[in-house]
């Protein structure tokens, strides 16, 4: 576009030589810079999306685990995908309510908050499993009255592992968790190594493919004292700005992993024994039981 087109001619013609013309010609530039700039703006790399995961292994172990995971969602989507995570289980659920997270991997017991409450869409679940009280093999607890007076190592309060064992301990333990006394650590592999150096007598852990990893590890042998009936586990969900198209594709994509190489390869960097299944909202039944049950015991806390 010339100069000339921009600046009416009876505009230039009018006004006089020097300072005149060289405001019109300056508001002219402004003018042209506007219009070339346009197909630059629509140029730009489109905005990343954000992969977030619930801090229940330290920051090192869940780059390394879901880095990949991120990238491979990238590529599906064409659009660059960020992680990141928290560093608790309460920061992680702020950052959820606010809105910082596309994509997410969250704790069973947060598909109430999240999913039921916040409108987030559910893609696929982990399969369900029980939460079990460990001890090392040479421990001299054998059942669970020998916890009466012990220390249990747990995950965060507000962990599922946490909610579903304490519950346990309620209704079969003798005496209750009342008598147990309890130790929260950032994470089960926290708790693991606290046992490990004895600094507690035992260890809520959430699965079996993370205890062997540890054993073998570590060089140690881990004993089960008690397990729980199965619950469902984490599961991935979608904000729902995110496109429908979007969502079936990551879905697709999520629950495909078992069946080929490259997906196998993400499942066996999140851990071993790792897979995803379908969600059904009714399969967190027991998980609403169990939270209300906990949120009960938190009101009726002195």
């Amino acid at each position: 576009m010339r100069l000339f087109t921009v600046i009416r001619p009876h505009l230039w013609k009018r006004a006089k030589p020097g300072i005149s013309r060289w405001i019109l010609s300056l508001c002219a530039g402004f003018v042209l810079g506007g219009f070339t700039s346009l197909p630059l703006a629509h140029a730009q790399e489109p905005s990343a999306y954000r992969l977030g995961i619930f801090p229940y292994l330290p920051p090192t172990r869940l780059e390394k685990a879901y880095a990949p995971v991120a990238a491979a969602f990238a590529r599906a989507l064409d659009r660059p995908v960020r992680l990141g995570t928290a560093s608790g289980f309460d920061k992680f659920r702020a950052r959820l309510k606010k809105g910082e997270f596309d994509i997410a991997l969250i704790q069973p017991m947060d598909v109430v908050p999240v999913v039921d409450e916040g409108g987030y869409i559910p893609l696929a679940r982990r399969p369900s499993h029980p939460a079990s009280i460990v001890v090392l093999e040479d421990s001299s607890l054998q059942q669970l009255v020998d916890l009466r007076g012990k220390t249990t190592g747990l995950p965060p309060a507000d962990a599922p592992v946490s909610i579903v064992l304490r519950n346990m301990l309620d209704e079969q333990g003798p005496g209750g968790a009342r008598e147990t006394g309890f130790r929260n650590f950032t994470n089960v592999l926290a708790c693991l190594h606290q046992l490990l150096v004895k600094a507690v007598d035992a260890c809520g852990s959430g699965g079996g493919a993370a205890l062997r990893v540890f054993q073998e590890k570590m060089g140690v042998r881990l004993r089960v004292l008690a397990e729980t009936p199965p619950f469902p586990h984490m599961l991935f969900v979608a904000h729902p700005r995110l496109p429908p198209a979007s969502v079936e594709m990551l879905t697709r994509i999520i629950l495909n992993w078992e069946k080929t190489g490259e997906g196998r390869e993400l499942l066996r960097m999140i851990g071993p024994g790792a897979r995803f299944i379908p969600y059904r909202s009714v399969d967190y039944d027991v998980i609403r039981r169990y939270r209300r049950r906990w949120e009960q015991e938190l009101q009726d806390a002195p």
